[in-house]
């Protein structure tokens, strides 16, 4: 095909372009592919249906902030027969549907919209009955710069469980701190004809059997639309702490109740927690979120997103230092390491940046697309509530053992932070289900709470990301020794692991992440293990074939992990 044709047998009034495709971390890196950018629902349904008939694949695009091959594949060659739909350009659109008697508030949204829009939108809109302005989730993603796509596919999550969980706690919402998977009450998805084969819209409630599979489909569906239940906005005071060791934040539990200044203590007091340890580093970046209504002496009053610029602008003092060790001075990977932590202690003694306090939107996201493009592995520990602590010293235990191990063979393959967080699971009981329906949790969600879950008490899940430079020498090693720990460590009745789908898991030495094929074999049988047939493995891959007959929705990698147990 020639470098200026046009698919064979193109839609005419459909414009169609050569473009690059690079993910976020720019580890997957296309030349140029088929991308267009369809007008609305029925440009949509055209484009499928000429895949169809052409044998092409189709992609939706959002804004690409993954690591892993859910949409294509590195090595997929350049003029393929994959067309990219993006989705950001035009299916964009929003809608709020205000809270009646008996349902709560609801947005309908499209799914090339961000987070970032669509949680502006909903701040402006008339009738919230909370202390901040319009309406909002009990969570989010840290970034904005997501579409609502994307993040459905892969069950997105922030970092909160509610605590503390009384009746008359500011942070006991109506509504899942789960996924935000778990908040889709209805959804358009782009299915196949059982009869004809042809491609059209199709909208599922919450309530229908197989509205499951899509709630979380890991790139395998393609969802026009949905509609999310929302609660009332509210305000959120976050306060930074590096004053508190690894030692001391991340120790063993000495009793019922929590140590001072553990995370479990934070935990505790506030439900919202995420820490950011760069190795080799003292004092870990804390972050505590706090429903708070009203603004607290000291406090500094945020009115926008994005608070810290500084993590975004890093100076020449620290990208020299940056530069040397991608370049061949590994060894300075400490000394590398203990400048971003003392360079992020000093901006957030700066400005009034470690005590702010405002909207959930304005304190919720502060990653932007300018941050340092990193690679990180992910993955979801579920486990009991009253355990959470033990797992994080463990876990940070094995992680400091490595690498100091790693050290002394003269390999550093860890040069940016590990990141913790916790989530509740994506329980339905506070998800809302009209009279005669059931709202079931998404199949494949990481917070799935299944039978398993129940029968062990599993009521939470530990977030755990170790970050690196792409490129980083000995990562895939130390990743894969790291991951085959987790294996050991969490499994039933304490625990068990999930992959985090957008990032990296399933590693070998050799050929780095989603190659293992043994780590594959376990994710099949984690979401198969205790289920019925109507809520396993083998239904979600099923059921995701029957609405997409001519395989549209796919690549190679998502074949491989699509197997039926």
């Amino acid at each position: 095909m020639s470098a200026t044709s046009k698919p064979p047998n193109w839609p005419k009034n459909i414009k169609v372009h050569q473009r690059e495709y690079r993910n976020w971390s720019q580890t997957i890196d296309i030349a140029q592919l088929w991308t267009c950018e369809p007008a609305d629902a029925n440009e949509v349904t055209l484009l499928c249906n000429w895949a169809k008939d052409q044998k092409w694949t189709i992609r939706p695009k959002g804004r690409r902030h993954g690591w892993s091959p859910l949409t294509v594949i590195e090595g997929t060659p350049s003029l393929s027969n994959v067309l990219i739909l993006d989705t950001t350009k035009n299916l964009t659109g929003m809608t709020f549907i205000p809270r009646t008697s008996t349902a709560p508030p609801m947005v309908q949204v499209q799914t090339g919209a961000t987070m970032d829009a669509l949680l502006a939108f909903l701040q402006q809109q008339a009738g919230g009955q909370g202390q901040a302005p319009g309406y909002s989730f009990p969570h989010t993603p840290a970034p904005g710069d997501l579409t609502i796509g994307g993040v459905l596919a892969i069950d997105a999550h922030g970092t909160a469980i509610p605590s503390p969980p009384t009746q008359n706690s500011p942070d006991n919402f109506p509504a899942s701190y789960g996924s935000l998977s778990n908040h889709v009450m209805a959804f358009t998805a782009m299915v196949s004809d059982p009869t004809t084969g042809e491609y059209a819209p199709r909208t599922f409630q919450r309530g229908d059997a197989d509205a499951p599979v899509f709630l979380a489909h890991v790139g395998r569906a393609f969802l026009i639309d949905v509609t999310l239940q929302v609660i009332d906005n509210y305000n959120l005071r976050c306060q930074s702490f590096m004053n508190i060791s690894a030692d001391t934040l991340f120790q063993a539990p000495t009793g019922p109740s929590p140590a001072q200044n553990s995370l479990d203590y934070f935990l505790v007091a506030s439900g919202r927690v995420e820490a950011i340890w760069y190795p080799f580093s003292t004092n870990p970046w804390l972050k505590v979120w706090t429903v708070t209504p009203t603004q607290p002496a000291g406090s500094k009053l945020t009115t926008e997103p994005y608070n810290y610029a500084f993590s975004d602008n890093l100076p020449s003092w620290i990208t020299s230092v940056l530069k040397a060790v991608m370049s061949g001075i590994p060894s300075l990977t400490p000394d590398l390491e203990r400048l971003f932590a003392k360079f992020t202690s000093d901006e957030l003694g700066k400005n009034g940046l470690s005590d702010l306090w405002g909207a959930s939107r304005n304190t919720l996201l502060y990653i932007k697309p300018e941050t340092l493009r990193v690679t990180a592995n992910g993955y979801a520990v579920q486990t009991r509530r009253a355990d959470v602590q033990q797992a994080v010293h463990d876990f940070t235990t094995q992680f400091t053992s490595m690498l100091n191990d790693y050290k002394t063979n003269d390999k550093y393959p860890v040069n940016s932070p590990l990141e913790i967080r916790v989530t509740a699971l994506d329980d339905t009981a506070k998800v809302y289900a009209p009279p005669g329906t059931t709202a079931k949790s998404p199949l494949i969600s990481a917070l799935s709470y299944d039978g398993l879950a129940q029968k062990n008490g599993w009521d939470v899940a530990v977030w755990l990301d170790v970050l690196t430079l792409p490129g980083t020498k000995h990562s895939d090693e130390f990743y894969t020794e790291l991951e085959a720990w987790l294996l050991k460590r969490f499994t039933p009745p304490q625990a068990r692991v999930f992959p985090e789908w957008s990032k990296g898991w399933a590693y070998t030495a050799t050929n780095g992440a989603w190659s293992n094929i043994d780590f594959l074999a376990m994710i099949r049988q984690n979401f198969t293990v205790d289920r019925d047939s109507s809520d396993n493995w083998n239904r979600e891959v099923a059921t995701l074939k029957s609405y997409d007959r001519s395989n549209l929705f796919t690549n190679s990698f998502l074949e491989t992990l699509f197997t039926p147990v």
